[in-house]
């Protein structure tokens, strides 16, 4: 693989970005804060717009290392204010893989807009990156997210059983879809 970083990504209506310190305050307002969005992710929802900062400030200083990749996902129309984030939560460079972890605020749900984010991510990643496999998971109770990642070609591969930590509901179960180079560039 030839890690890039987190590049500027741009689409039909997006454009994904680096965060910025700035992104703080909309990114709270637009999804952090918002137990619906968070219901079924890794980690809480953020108490204080200074929650937020923190790791915004994490992310900041991570973007120098060219593996490390977290966009914000901004809506040409909208302007440049972050409405969701996509990013790599996972990779193992022996096997040429990335895992990819999204979210966004519930006012741009059911737009495409998610499918469009990984959609870009998915060209990003095999034609630039030359990954060999690029893969995801949701917990089956939040099947809208599986199928974001169907309409970007990803294949089932399974259900594992309580794999993953969720401050709300404990251990859940992980659906698995990923998409090999083969089978993108078929």
């Amino acid at each position: 693989m030839k890690h890039l970083g987190t590049k500027k990504l741009e689409t039909k209506r997006l454009i994904l970005r680096p965060f910025k310190i700035a992104d703080a305050e909309a990114m709270f307002n637009n999804w952090t804060s918002d137990d619906e969005v968070t219901e079924y992710l890794s980690w809480p929802t953020h108490a204080s717009v200074e929650v937020t900062k923190s790791i915004l400030k994490d992310w900041i200083n991570q973007y120098e290392s060219a593996n490390f990749y977290q966009w914000a996902i901004t809506l040409k129309e909208f302007g440049d204010e972050p409405i969701g984030s996509i990013s790599i939560v996972g990779q193992r460079d022996s096997i040429k893989m990335v895992h990819v972890g999204y979210c966004i605020g519930k006012k741009w749900w059911r737009m495409g807009i998610m499918s469009e984010a990984l959609a870009a991510l998915i060209k990003f990643f095999f034609e630039e990156v030359g990954v060999n496999r690029i893969e995801s998971e949701y917990d089956p109770s939040n099947p809208n997210s599986g199928k974001v990642m169907e309409k970007c070609g990803m294949k089932y591969e399974g259900t594992l059983r309580q794999v993953i930590p969720t401050p709300r509901y404990g251990l859940s179960d992980s659906c698995r879809y990923a998409i090999l180079a083969s089978d993108y560039h078929s």
